[in-house]
């Protein structure tokens, strides 16, 4: 691609880092994996910080960058170009990413975060096809017959498998730097996915579990909780947006990317209901048995630029979210799998899309933070209902529509 497209974008920007340079999390080369590839067939990495005591040591935070992703010529062309897009071709390369990056928010070391002392891995993302994809050469040719064909790989889900085997075998930066025991002895570990991250994750976090039974793992759910179609008021629009599922699962999750998918979803759901293994909200409110926490935002500004073609308003999206994230509080009950644990849940009415590593959306900045109050009043940043939902109390806090349970900061555009 970036052959093909060498001087014939259209006054796109420059790409830039894809993550913010500095020097607390350090970059992991996986070029001993011949799979584990960008879209451009640049070598996939990772950056990891060790533990910060000895006490810490066992545990682990596993993160999967967010970052869009693309399912067609125009959309890949576009993303490599950053042309009316926000993104750009540091989502599709390890080319330009630096040496070391920042840690915040769930990554932070400081006194108030209970998670920032583990063992910490920010899995980078320059695959588009939201960590799960398992093909290579993919040839895209533009439909108009105007623009020049390129190759791409997608192949988000043998990066995922490069980086479990690495960290199983225990890693050491590029540098030297940073030196992680091997995460085959891990005891705790939360494998964490904000927007595009979130995805993965929800196709993954069985298959991770899987991967250490003698651990204690639990998943971290950053946005995109696809509304139920059953949950969309409007027939007509939940007919057009069910219609947009379909389509996606067939022309993009599964023709173009291969992707990798809960498998006990897959198994229950052959023939014509297997689109429903694409639908985060499905997934998630039915075969998902390992313990997770869920964070969504009912007036997602980017989420919503995916259903919104189906004629919704921001509102009637806003309606639909709550309704399927009300859902979570029965999950027990109406699962299609059986779940042991109920999932926290932690539902703001902001227009913020993911938190994840920003201090006061994640609720570990030393000033004001966001929360939403729970069922008795009391206000909840992120991390403590996540700390208590670890520790085993039931957790569910989620805003009305409009809101008036949600205290917010500073929007951003944490990508």
């Amino acid at each position: 691609i970036a052959q093909a497209l060498e001087g014939k974008c259209p006054g796109g920007d420059p790409p830039g880092t894809g993550v913010a340079p500095g020097n607390e999390l350090r970059k992991v080369t996986l070029s001993a994996y011949p799979d584990a590839l960008c879209n451009d067939g640049s070598p996939a990495i990772m950056y990891v910080r060790a533990a910060a005591n000895a006490a810490a040591a066992d545990r682990w935070v596993i993160h999967l960058q967010p970052g869009g992703g693309c399912g067609s010529w125009q959309e890949c062309s576009d993303r490599w170009c950053s042309f009316e897009t926000s993104f750009d071709a540091a989502k599709m390369s390890s080319t330009y990413a630096p040496d070391a990056t920042i840690a915040s928010g769930l990554f932070a070391r400081n006194a108030a975060n209970g998670f920032g002392a583990a063992n910490q891995v920010y899995v980078y993302y320059c695959s588009s096809d939201t960590h799960r994809g398992r093909k290579r050469d993919v040839v895209l040719d533009d439909p108009a017959g105007v623009g020049p064909s390129f190759r791409l790989h997608f192949q988000g889900f043998r990066v995922v498998e490069a980086v479990n085997d690495a960290l199983k075998k225990g890693v050491s930066s590029d540098d030297g730097k940073e030196k992680l025991p091997p995460l085959a002895s891990a005891k705790q570990i939360l494998f964490s996915g904000s927007s595009a991250g979130s995805v993965g994750q929800t196709g993954l976090l069985d298959w991770w579990a899987e991967q250490f039974p003698n651990a204690k793992v639990a998943g971290l759910f950053d946005s995109f909780t696809d509304p139920l179609p059953e949950d969309v008021a409007d027939p007509t629009i939940a007919a057009a947006y069910a219609l947009g599922q379909k389509q996606t699962y067939a022309n993009v999750l599964v023709a173009l990317h291969d992707s990798f998918m809960d498998q006990s979803c897959v198994a229950a759901h052959p023939g014509a209901d297997a689109h429903l293994c694409g639908l985060s909200g499905h997934v998630r409110l039915n075969h998902i048995t390992t313990p997770f926490f869920v964070r969504q935002d009912l007036t997602d500004p980017a989420q919503f630029n995916y259903f919104s073609p189906s004629g919704a308003t921001l509102g009637q999206f806003a309606d639909a979210v709550r309704a399927t994230m009300l859902r979570f509080q029965t999950l027990q009950q109406s699962s299609e799998e059986t779940v042991a644990t109920a999932p926290g849940v932690h539902v703001s009415n902001c227009g913020q899309h993911i938190v994840l590593l920003s201090n006061p959306w994640f609720g570990v900045a030393a000033q004001k933070n966001a929360t939403v109050a729970d069922p008795s009043g009391t206000p909840l940043t992120l991390h403590d209902a996540l700390r208590d939902w670890a520790l085993g109390t039931p957790v569910a806090a989620i805003d009305t529509q409009p809101s008036s349970k949600s205290s917010c900061v500073a929007t951003t555009g944490e990508q």
